[in-house]
């Protein structure tokens, strides 16, 4: 059984959004570092954006 198989769930991308947004606050915040939620999501997008329009290191084909 692979990782993907046994944990469906990061298959769906607002799963993995929300878990990575709550981490992070939650990191930031034990680390008296509060930043909003409003600006972690800009972040998210921004990186996410930027993660799809850079090529693969596998094929050099951009991810669509």
């Amino acid at each position: 059984m692979t990782f993907r198989q046994r944990y469906q769930q990061l298959e769906n991308p607002a799963f993995v959004k929300q878990m990575m947004l709550r981490s992070v606050y939650g990191t930031m915040a034990l680390e008296n570092q509060t930043v909003s939620m409003e600006r972690l999501e800009a972040l998210y997008e921004k990186v996410e954006a930027e993660r799809i329009a850079k090529p693969t290191p596998q094929t050099d084909e951009v991810v669509c």
